[in-house]
């Protein structure tokens, strides 16, 4: 290959400012981590070595051909389909801008990687005719400014892939394993009660053993309930935070339905956390669920957005405490709702989900960060907890267009979150 290569580096015969400039293009490229810094060297050592304007073009397979240097040279009219070689019109040249042969993740629309080597387009703008030999190193000049920005983006992607994982495995752990302890104790209270069930079963079945069987029984079919409830919000949870397409794309893909976030989203989960907030001596605030007459349909991912709630519902079970300026045997109160706000986003309404927990206010400069990564308020000393289930909540809520939230309200704290309501 060294030999093959100073053959055909002795057949360019190229001239020592075109050798030159693809030096200084390389040394340059490898000192700069952003894009945009390359799309703008590579048609500025044209500029400042042969006084070229020039403009560089990448594919975007959403918007076809995307001008990237437009602080250099902005674009003047539009730019026809690339081709996969040079071809000129009128007074512009249009050079091929290839990458690596290498194979594009299924699903990866990100601008510039193709599966194809077909880039983009650096296009010249000249009143002469560029002859044979310039044509070849503008070629090998831009088959250098496609290798460079293809390896940089797929190094960008894997560094991006490497704190997607990072992230979820936070989201696992707080999400499924953590909750999923309750599991391993509610099985361990089954156990037990199997073994009253055995001890009844050895004596002689009188009317008041027979009257204990049957409240065992009842405690042990309600535990049976929670075990599967549990068991099957694990496997939804599960499902939809390692499917294969968040690996393809180093980020959460929604899988989007039309859904009513009161009956498949709030009431599911809500249930789910109701034996939570007994043994923790909490009220639940049945009063005030405020739910619209109506369906509060939204597009959302079921699994990520119950996650959410999840989240939310989580935090209220450790934090609520009794109302402040309240009797010392005042309990502390828990509520969700759900409402409908008018033209949240625009001309559509939002679905809005608050949960409510008393409690003191959270003082306003820790308030801002209480949806950052790993940040924990005072109020939570004393709980265990890592700090990201509010950053989920707010990726999450994110990626499905939609707004999170804290508010200090009457007695207590809404924490909230609203997604774009669907007719």
């Amino acid at each position: 290959r060294i030999h093959y290569k100073m053959r055909d580096y002795a057949t360019y015969r190229f001239t020592a400012p075109q050798s030159c400039s693809i030096n200084i293009f390389f040394d340059l490229a490898q000192e700069f981590d952003d894009l945009e810094q390359i799309h703008i060297l590579s048609v500025l050592i044209l500029r400042m070595f042969f006084q070229y304007n020039a403009e560089l073009y990448l594919k975007d397979e959403q918007s076809g051909l995307l001008l990237v240097t437009p602080a250099v040279n902005p674009a003047i009219v539009g730019l026809p389909e690339a081709r996969n070689e040079i071809w000129n019109d009128d007074s512009r040249c249009y050079v091929p801008v290839r990458g690596r042969s290498a194979p594009r993740l299924a699903g990866d629309r990100r601008r510039g990687v193709s599966g194809t080597e077909l880039m983009g387009v650096l296009v010249l703008y000249s009143d002469k005719i560029f002859d044979s030999h310039i044509l070849l190193f503008l070629e090998k000049y831009a088959n250098r400014v496609g290798f460079c920005l293809h390896n940089k983006i797929l190094a960008q992607r894997n560094a991006r892939h490497v704190l997607f994982l990072r992230k979820l495995a936070h989201d696992i752990g707080h999400n499924i394993i953590t909750p999923n302890m309750r599991v391993k104790l509610m099985l361990s209270q089954l156990e037990g009660q199997l073994a009253q069930l055995k001890d009844l079963c050895q004596g002689d079945p009188d009317e008041v053993t027979m009257h204990d069987a049957r409240v065992l029984q009842h405690a042990m079919n309600d535990q049976l309930k929670n075990i599967t409830g549990s068991f099957l919000n694990s496997a939804l949870f599960l499902e939809s935070l390692l499917r294969q397409s968040h690996f393809d794309f180093g980020h959460y893909v929604l899988r989007l339905a039309a859904l009513d976030m009161r009956t498949t989203v709030v009431d599911p989960q809500f249930d789910r956390y109701r034996l939570n907030f007994t043994e923790r001596g909490l009220a639940v605030d049945e009063n005030q669920p405020a739910y619209p007459d109506e369906p509060c349909m939204v597009e959302a991912d079921l699994g990520l957005i119950s996650q959410v709630l999840a989240n939310l519902l989580s935090n209220a079970v450790k934090y609520a405490t009794p109302p402040p300026d309240c009797d010392d045997d005042a309990e502390p109160v828990v509520r969700c709702r759900v409402e409908r706000v008018p033209f949240a986003f625009g001309e559509a309404d939002g679905i809005k989900v608050t949960v409510f927990s008393t409690g003191a206010h959270i003082p306003e400069d820790q308030a801002r960060r209480l949806f950052d990564d790993s940040y924990r308020a005072a109020n939570a000393s004393g709980q265990y907890g890592t700090g990201h289930g509010l950053f989920f909540v707010s990726q999450i809520v994110a990626e499905h267009k939609g707004t999170s939230g804290y508010e200090p309200v009457e007695c207590g704290n809404d924490f909230f979150f609203m997604l774009p309501a669907v007719s």
